[in-house]
């Protein structure tokens, strides 16, 4: 399960060497409110997340969480390589 805390260090990463406030002015949102997302201790909505990942260049995306497994390498059969699980997700 994805928690505040992960899911702050994903936009964490995904800002390269972006301030708060070149964030903030990217997206709209104050420095506060980039900085308490991206400290992983507050909760925030969904609109400052996709805000956030959107400045970053990343994307948010839902998947069922058999395939999140299998792309984070939980659970994943033996064997099983990166071009199967990419053939697994075209079928869906």
């Amino acid at each position: 399960m994805n928690t505040l805390k992960s899911i702050a260090e994903s936009l964490r990463k995904g800002r390269k060497d972006s301030s708060d406030v070149d964030l903030a002015s990217k997206t709209g949102l104050t420095r506060q409110s980039v900085s308490r997302a991206l400290s992983g201790d507050h909760n925030f909505t969904v609109t400052t997340l996709l805000a956030i990942a959107e400045a970053n260049g990343q994307e948010v995306v839902l998947v069922p969480r058999d395939v999140a497994r299998a792309l984070s390498g939980s659970n994943q059969p033996p064997g099983q390589s990166v071009a199967t699980m990419t053939d697994e997700l075209r079928r869906l």
